[in-house]
């Protein structure tokens, strides 16, 4: 007689007689297996009870987090399929493939899964949870390549029905280059993607993005069907889609699982058609959280500290891409109140702040940073932020209204926060000045976390990283990969940094000899947090590994 689950765990005595009538008259009433109600309903220690699928039923346990799945595994199996019976294929060879259940008894799917995939099917055991972020992380390619097929077949129909290609191709919402689009954007917050890269070439197109600032290749569809792709995407972002020599921007807010999301477009001509890229704009409440950036808490202190200033210039110093604009944000968010008047002008307005006032900068229409900088004075603000110091005469205007009773916070494009002071001298701002209104330098840069679930220890064996401060014999941890990262071995980015407080005596060096030997000397000698220092301690303490380290610190050591 075939053993029961429900029998053995009662004769285990994990579950009590009360438990086992409950399962039976829930599966009478729900007209479900009694395997069913245990493994969704019960709660049975998931240990024991993989053990015992294990020992008394054959049914080995899969960790889906630690493994890569294959395209080649779940392309036999549907995503509705996949949903429906909430199992995922993640192994096939040699006539076999093999498939994670959350029910492993429906004896019922597994024969149909045979039937599907014409292979043996080897069952697997997987936490539901697990396999449904797999399916939702897998499927998305998938449902580009297929509505990619149908398409092609709609160019094939071309030459003898050359009028219905837009009717056919944009006709309803379940049009191919529709689901296409809405894949791309889904697939795109799913990872949290920062950008869409869509690049045309002689016969085909690549889709890549970049995910924890790392470009990634995810597709590539043939020149036809991109053209259909772009088409779309202008509609959508409100471009002119006859305009194609030029280059055009727009912006499209797309509703994703119940969220809203805003993407901004942006188009340029090249040799084989338009290049299309796409910025991912996550909602600020993402961000706002100070603490959650990767300072350590003496400098979200030390920081808190200084916005309770009511005058001064504060600067966020790094490259592009370096979380300038996200730091500001959480600054900004620290000081939002009632009985603050708050303008910001920005170059785009990339996330909408509650209580804040802010202003998008319009070259076209004569909206400058510095026309508009000066327009913001006449609003009696308490707290300006500036998206960007890009010349002389926005520079000019941000100093002078720090030291007239505004607290003015913006970026600047330096490599480190002492070069950020002679940045502002070179721009033709009287040393003076500065020494009077800056306060506090931010220098940053954003480096990969290792991933929580596959990072691995890593003993230093030898000399090669003693140029970064590292012994022979110390612990760091480097990436491995699994399936929650992508098989990368990072998930997420945190932020290394550099904090520059001035002192009387900057001041009075700044004041009195501007941009000298004495002043680097000086910086140096009180830098808050040195960046080699701040990525060190992220090594050691596992949030990131020494390839992060050397990456990101590079360009500041040759500079």
């Amino acid at each position: 007689m075939k053993k029961k689950l429900l029998q053995v765990l009662l004769n285990k005595n994990l579950i009590t007689l009360k438990n086992y009538n409950e399962v039976k008259e829930l599966s009478l009433k729900r007209s479900c297996s009694e395997e069913q109600i245990i493994l969704h309903d019960t709660k049975v220690d998931v240990f024991e009870l993989i053990e015992i699928l294990d020992k008394d039923f054959n049914i080995p346990y899969i960790d889906l987090e630690s493994i890569c799945v294959k395209d080649e595994a779940f392309n036999l199996i549907s995503k509705e399929v996949a949903n429906k019976y909430s199992l995922i294929p993640f192994y096939d060879m040699n006539n076999e493939v093999h498939v994670a259940f959350s029910n492993p008894f429906e004896v019922r799917v597994i024969d149909e899964l045979k039937f599907i995939t014409n292979r043996k099917v080897k069952v697997f055991f997987a936490l539901e949870s697990h396999i449904s972020e797999v399916i939702k992380n897998c499927y998305g390619k998938q449902i580009v390549n297929v509505a990619v097929e149908e398409m092609k077949k709609e160019y094939m129909l071309e030459d003898k029905q050359k009028n219905e290609e837009v009717h056919s191709v944009f006709s309803s919402e379940n049009a191919p280059v529709i689901r296409i689009t809405n894949s791309l954007l889904k697939q795109a917050v799913d990872a949290e993607a920062s950008d869409i890269h869509l690049e045309p070439f002689k016969h085909f197109a690549i889709i890549r993005m970049r995910v924890d600032g790392i470009l990634s290749e995810i597709n590539q569809i043939p020149s036809n069907v991109y053209k259909s792709l772009c088409t779309r995407l202008k509609i959508m972002a409100n471009m002119d889609i006859a305009t194609k020599l030029v280059p055009l921007d727009g912006k499209i807010t797309e509703n994703i699982d119940g969220i809203d999301y805003d993407f901004r477009v942006s188009s340029l001509p090249t040799m084989y058609g338009e290049k299309i890229v796409i910025r991912v704009l996550y909602k600020v409440e993402r961000f706002i959280n100070l603490d959650s950036l990767g300072f350590s808490s003496d400098k979200v202190n030390l920081l808190r500290d200084i916005l309770k200033l009511s005058h001064g210039m504060i600067l966020v110093a790094g490259p592009t891409g370096s979380g300038k604009s996200t730091t500001l944000y959480a600054l900004l968010n620290e000081i939002n109140s009632k009985c603050k008047n708050i303008i910001t002008i920005e170059d785009p307005i990339e996330y909408n702040m509650p209580r804040v006032n802010q202003v998008n900068v319009n070259n076209k229409a004569g909206l400058t940073f510095s026309n508009g900088l000066r327009s913001i004075l006449r609003q009696d603000p308490d707290v300006i932020m500036i998206g960007e110091i890009r010349d002389e005469e926005t520079a000019h205007i941000a100093v002078r209204a720090s030291i007239t009773g505004h607290l003015v916070l913006s970026t600047l494009h330096t490599n480190g926060a002492t070069a950020s002071i002679s940045r502002l001298i070179d721009m033709g701002i009287p040393s003076y000045l500065v020494a009077d209104s800056l306060v506090v330098v931010l220098a940053q840069r954003l480096v990969r976390r290792l991933c929580s679930y596959c990072k691995t220890e890593y003993n230093i064996t030898h000399d090669k990283f003693e140029h970064l401060g590292f012994k022979r014999g110390e612990k760091t941890y480097k990436a491995s990969g699994c399936n929650k990262c992508n098989e990368t071995g990072y998930k997420g980015r945190t932020v290394i940094y550099e904090l520059l407080k001035l002192d009387g005596n900057h001041k009075s060096i700044i004041a009195r000899s501007g941009i000298s030997d004495e002043l680097w000397n000086y910086c140096n000698e009180k830098k808050s947090n040195p960046f080699m220092e701040s990525c060190r301690a992220s090594v050691l303490n596992g949030v990131t590994s020494i390839q992060e380290f050397e990456n990101a610190t590079y360009s500041y050591n040759i500079k």
